[in-house]
């Protein structure tokens, strides 16, 4: 389950809830219907592919060990968000007797196929993908939607799609299996000291806290797995949204694009003008507009909140207009002013933290303020691993805010 398109086993995990609930595994196989042999089959089935035991097996009944309650509180959230899922998906409230049913009936190659029509396009893409011909791929498809009881699914010009509905549906589910994900990582962290983490970082946050943040959690044992994925802001907001990713470290938006995610403001980090070190503007004791409108512009791109500020600042202050170079490239910037007499705007910390650039001293920029952060989701419950790294990344992001190192 560490695989993040893998689905888990609805039955096994459906038969784990009803032992832990009865703590019985006979009480448990009437609740749902089975043989006590099949549901005893059921958890063991989960239990090997957890490499774990999850009950303490008495002659008073089946109870739930340290890893059974590890686990457990996963389980439930999995469960509470397949709940959320289907509410959202046909309206439905969550005390409708009729979720629960639908809940009951969900299996695992529906959600495996609405999953991997989601993330492939398309019904064709999807079988292709798991290896499967259309129509069985289509049954399962077409069964959920019958369960919904309302359209998950449009034709495009790449074929068979999801709608809006099916595509919500589906990032809820991705959402609620890494639930499962994080509790099997949380059995595996005890047993083999085995975690993962998965970062998205904007162009210009600090890299020198992640990197150090991170070396302190992989320093105490190094077969943990952290991976730092960097990328525009609306790609990684989607991919945090979608569950790819555990969280974001960089400039916030405030408020952030979708409503279930939640910002947590580290230091403030204000825009100034940036140029090479030993520029001439370097040494005035205050550039003035007429200083400043010698000089041409590196151009963030216009998707770039920085590019919106420059604009501004360049109308206002009436300086040179011509755009002449742009990027999105933060390398690319200091490579092309280390190079020229070009001025820019970046985050006054980066260039602190840069031996190559230096801020102009220049009248103040009007702009909003400018938090670095996280960004997370409302109700993300993080491993032991995910909580030392944020706990250790608040902690020198305090430090930073007042001595800035090296940020590359």
């Amino acid at each position: 389950m560490r695989d993040r398109d893998a689905v888990p086993s609805l039955r096994r995990l459906r038969a784990f809830q009803a032992v832990a609930q009865a703590t019985s595994l006979s009480a448990a196989a009437q609740t749902l219907r089975l043989s006590q042999p099949a549901l005893t089959h059921s958890i063991a089935l989960l239990e090997a592919g957890l490499g774990a035991r999850l009950f303490e097996r008495t002659p008073e009944g089946a109870f739930l060990n340290e890893a059974g309650r590890v686990f457990h509180r996963r389980s439930e959230r999995f469960f509470n968000q397949v709940h959320m899922a289907l509410c959202g998906a046909n309206g439905l409230g969550l005390d409708d007797p009729a979720i629960d049913q639908q809940a009951s009936k969900l299996a695992s190659a529906q959600v495996r196929s609405l999953l991997a029509i989601w993330r492939s396009g398309s019904f064709r893409a999807a079988a292709r993908s798991l290896g499967l011909a259309d129509p069985s791929l289509q049954r399962p498809a077409r069964e959920l939607e019958q369960i919904i009881g309302a359209p998950l699914y449009r034709r495009s010009a790449a074929g068979l799609t999801v709608n809006l509905a099916g595509a919500e549906l589906a990032r809820r589910l991705a959402l609620a299996i890494g639930e499962i994900r994080a509790g099997a990582e949380e059995l595996d962290a005890a047993t083999h000291s085995r975690a993962s983490l998965r970062v998205g970082v904007l162009a210009l946050a600090p890299r020198s806290l992640l990197a150090e943040a991170a070396d302190a959690v992989l320093a105490d044992n190094g077969t943990h797995s952290i991976k730092i994925v960097e990328g525009p802001y609306a790609q990684i907001i989607q991919d945090l949204h979608y569950g790819a990713l555990d969280l974001i470290f960089g400039a916030l938006r405030a408020p952030p694009p979708f409503e279930e995610l939640v910002e947590e403001p580290l230091f403030e980090d204000p825009y100034t003008i940036v140029c090479r070190r030993g520029h001439p503007l370097t040494r005035l004791p205050q550039a003035s507009a007429e200083d400043l409108a010698r000089y041409t512009w590196v151009h963030p791109t216009a998707d770039l909140p920085r590019r919106t500020v420059l604009d501004k600042m360049i109308t206002d202050w009436g300086l040179d207009q011509n755009i002449s170079f742009e990027t999105n490239c933060l390398s690319t910037i200091t490579s092309f002013l280390s190079a020229s007499d070009r001025l820019s705007i970046l985050s006054k910390k980066h260039v602190e933290a840069d031996q190559r650039l230096a801020s102009v001293n220049h009248p103040p920029i009007e702009h909003e303020p400018r938090h670095v952060g996280l960004t997370i989701r409302k109700n993300w419950l993080p491993t032991p691993l995910q909580s030392r790294f944020l706990e250790n990344l608040r902690n020198m992001a305090a430090k930073f805010a007042s001595h800035p190192r090296h940020s590359k």
